[in-house]
């Protein structure tokens, strides 16, 4: 009985290895993807920053200016939570209801909506 015991609890050690070397490669692997983004943001955060001296410069659009246009957009889709949902918010010309952009037809009064060009 004893040999079986030590048996499994080998098999146990070697299945739980195996996965402790799986989340060690999933981890590292998330990690690269979170360096990866992060990079990303800083890059559209200087962007961001870059684009918006230069309209201030050119057109005197002003900070204030900018929240509330960022509001407006971040309203779209019918929250405000200080994202950008591009797939929702278009508005139906008949209706006037939010519908996603992706639909051919209103959802509520089925009239045909423009294609995203």
């Amino acid at each position: 009985m004893s040999r079986f015991w030590d048996a499994f609890q080998h098999l146990e050690i070697a299945q739980n290895r195996r996965k402790s070397g799986d989340a060690q490669i999933d981890a590292k692997t998330a990690l690269r993807s979170i360096d990866e983004l992060e990079e990303k943001v800083d890059r559209l955060s200087l962007l961001c920053h870059a684009l918006f001296e230069e309209l201030e410069r050119a057109t005197g659009f002003s900070e204030t200016q900018l929240k509330e246009k960022m509001t407006q957009i971040d309203l779209r889709d019918g929250r405000k939570d200080g994202k950008y949902d591009p797939v929702m918010g278009a508005d139906c010309p008949d209706c006037g209801r939010q519908v996603k952009k992706t639909r051919k037809n209103c959802f509520w009064c089925g009239a045909s909506l423009q294609p995203l060009t």
